[in-house]
C-alpha cells in the first residue's frame, strides 16, 4: 500500500498509485529521516500483499474463489450483463448513429463532518461492474455491431489511502472488472466530448428525471446544453427501467447466493424465535437477530428490521424497537440479511410465551392459510403479483366473514374491510434490493428465475370497536421468499418453521 510518514505527507498527497500486476506487488518506502526523504524510490517487498477497494481473490481468498469479482458471481457474468443490457436496448430501438450508457455508482454520505454512513453501492452498478468503490462512473459507448465500456474511477494518492484505504489502480482494475478500458472519473468531460464528437447521432440512455449522482448530472446537464439544438431531447431515455427488466431474472449464480441469503435469515429468526424466554424489549430481540444473522455470515441486515410486539405490529413500518414486550404479546418481526449483495426478506408472528390464545390462533389460521394457498396457486409465465394479491383479499375476506370479524356479507362492502384489516401489497420482487427492480410492472406474468416475497397480513388495531374485544391490538405476517421455477415455485425461507406446533415448541424449548 502506498504510505507516507506524518511529516511529508502533504507534500506527497499528489502521488497517484499506478496499475500493478498481482506478480509485482509493490510498496513504497518513505524514510523516516530528512536525509534519507532524498532515496524515496519505490521498492517490491516479498512479504507485502497489497490490498485493493475491495475484496480479490489473492487478498480474500476465504471469501472469493479465483476468478470472482465479487462472492459468487465470476467477471465473465459482469461481461455478458453488460452485453445483454447492449442487446436489451437495441432489441427495442433501432439507432441511427452512436448509443451511450451513463451510469454513476454510489457516493458516501455523511451524518455530520466526517462521519460517513455506511456505504452501499448503487445496485444498478455493482450489477453491470462488480466495483464497490465510491464515485465511480460506468460508461457504455456502442452501435449497433459493437460497445466498449469505460470505468470511471477516483484518482488515487497516498493521502487519501492513509484515510480511506486503498484502490484500484487503473491497470489492475482493467483486468480484474473485465472492461475495455478505465479512466479518472475527473475526465468525464473530456471522455464525453472524445465519445460523441458526431452528435447530430447520438442516443443517450442515462436516468435523466432521477439522477443518482448530482455532481455528474449537472456535467450531463452541461453536455447536454452544449449540444444546443442539434440534439433532440427524444433521444435521452431512462435506463432503469431496462435494467430492471434484466435483473429481474436471476442467473444460477445469483439463485446460488438468493438461497444462501435466504438460508441465513431464516437461521437468524429461527435463532431469535428460540430465544424468546431470554428477552425482554424490542431492542433485546432486535439485537438477537442482528448478531446470529452475521454470525451466520451476513454481511449486515437488509433493512431497518420490524420488531413490533403487542399493538406495535398494527403500525406497518415499525421500527422504532423502544418498547418492553409483556408475556401476552405477539411478536411479529420482519427481518432479512444481505449476502454479498443479495438480500432476503422474511415476516414471522409468534407468541412470545410459547403458547398463542385462543383469538391469536383464528387469527393466525387465517394468515398462514392465505399464504398456503396463494404459495401453492403459482403458475410460471401466467400468475402476476396483481394476480396474488386480488387472490388473497378473497381468502381473508371469506376468512374473516367466517370468524365473525367482517360482519358484511356482500362481497364488495366486506373488501373494504379486508383493505382496512390488510392495507399493503401481497408482494414485491427480491433480489439485490430488498424492493427489488421496483420499476417493473405488477401486472406482469412471473417467469422462472424472479424471486418474490408472497406476505399476507392481517392488522387490527387496538382501538378498533368493529371487531370483537379478544382480536383488538393483533397484529400479524408471514412472509416467505419464493424462487419461480420453470414448473412451480421453490420456498427459500422454509428454514424457519412458521406452523403454529413448531413456532411453539420453538419459543418453549428455546436456545
Amino acid at each position: 500500500m502506498l504510505a507516507v510518514t506524518r511529516s511529508f505527507s502533504k507534500e506527497f498527497s499528489n502521488l497517484k498509485s499506478i496499475g500493478i500486476g498481482s506478480q509485482k506487488l509493490l510498496k513504497y518506502k518513505l524514510c523516516t529521516t530528512l536525509n534519507q526523504c532524498q532515496n524515496v524510490r519505490f521498492v517490491h517487498n516479498n512479504n507485502d500483499q497489497r490490498k485493493y477497494g475491495q475484496p480479490t481473490p489473492i487478498t480474500h481468498p476465504h471469501l472469493l474463489k479465483e476468478g470472482e469479482v465479487n462472492v459468487g458471481i465470476i467477471k465473465e457474468e459482469f461481461v455478458q450483463r453488460r452485453k445483454n443490457l447492449v442487446d436489451k436496448i437495441l432489441s427495442s430501438n433501432r439507432i441511427n448513429g452512436r448509443g451511450l450508457i451513463i451510469l454513476p455508482s454510489a457516493r458516501k454520505k455523511y451524518m455530520v463532518d466526517h462521519i460517513p454512513y455506511f456505504f452501499r453501492q448503487d445496485t444498478d452498478f455493482r450489477y453491470l461492474t462488480g466495483c464497490l468503490q465510491p464515485q465511480s462512473l460506468l460508461v457504455i459507448d456502442f452501435t449497433e455491431t459493437t460497445h466498449q465500456t469505460y470505468l470511471l474511477l477516483n484518482d488515487n494518492t497516498a493521502y487519501e489511502e492513509k484515510w480511506e484505504g486503498p484502490r484500484f489502480g487503473f491497470q489492475e482494475a482493467t483486468e480484474f472488472f473485465g472492461v475495455d478500458e478505465v479512466l479518472s472519473v475527473h475526465s468525464f468531460q473530456e471522455v464525453l466530448t472524445k465519445l460523441t464528437k458526431d452528435k447530430n447521432k447520438l442516443n443517450l440512455w442515462y436516468d435523466f428525471l432521477n439522477p443518482r449522482d448530482e455532481e455528474i448530472h449537472q456535467d450531463i446537464l452541461e453536455f447536454i446544453k452544449s449540444l444546443g439544438q442539434v440534439h433532440n431531447l427524444n433521444n435521452i431515455h431512462p435506463l432503469r427501467d431496462v435494467l430492471h427488466e434484466l435483473r429481474s431474472v436471476k442467473s444460477s449464480a445469483e439463485i446460488s447466493l438468493m438461497r444462501k441469503t435466504c438460508e441465513i435469515g431464516a437461521l437468524g429468526l429461527m435463532k431469535t424465535i428460540s430465544s424468546s424466554k431470554h428477552l425482554s424489549s424490542e431492542l433485546d430481540y432486535l439485537a438477537t437477530i442482528d448478531y446470529y444473522s452475521r454470525l451466520a455470515g451476513a454481511s449486515y441486515l437488509a433493512y431497518p428490521p420490524v420488531v413490533a410486539s403487542g399493538n406495535n405490529a398494527n403500525t406497518i413500518h415499525y421500527i422504532a424497537a423502544t418498547d418492553t414486550v409483556r408475556p401476552g404479546d405477539m411478536m411479529l418481526m420482519d427481518s432479512g440479511c444481505e449476502y454479498h449483495g443479495y438480500s432476503s426478506d422474511i415476516t414471522r408472528t409468534w407468541p412470545v410465551s410459547g403458547q398463542f390464545t385462543q383469538a391469536q390462533e383464528v387469527l393466525y389460521d387465517i394468515v398462514l392459510e392465505c399464504q398456503q394457498t396463494l404459495i401453492k396457486s403459482i403458475v410460471p409465465n401466467e400468475t402476476t403479483i396483481d394476480d396474488l394479491y386480488r387472490r388473497m383479499l378473497r381468502e381473508l375476506c371469506k376468512s374473516l366473514q367466517h370468524a365473525g370479524i367482517i360482519k358484511e356479507q356482500e362481497e364488495s362492502a366486506a373488501l373494504r374491510f379486508v383493505h382496512l384489516y390488510c392495507p399493503h401489497n401481497v408482494g414485491h420482487h427480491l433480489g439485490m434490493d430488498v424492493h427489488d427492480c421496483a420499476t417493473l410492472n405488477k401486472n406482469t406474468p412471473l417467469v422462472p428465475g424472479n424471486v418474490i416475497t408472497v406476505e399476507p397480513g392481517l392488522y387490527i388495531r387496538q382501538d378498533n370497536d368493529k371487531v370483537p374485544l379478544e382480536f383488538r391490538g393483533q397484529g400479524l405476517r408471514i412472509e416467505d421468499d419464493i424462487l419461480i421455477t420453470k414448473s412451480n415455485c421453490e420456498i427459500l425461507t422454509e428454514g424457519c418453521p412458521k406452523s403454529k406446533k413448531e413456532i411453539q415448541n420453538l419459543v418453549k424449548r428455546g436456545v
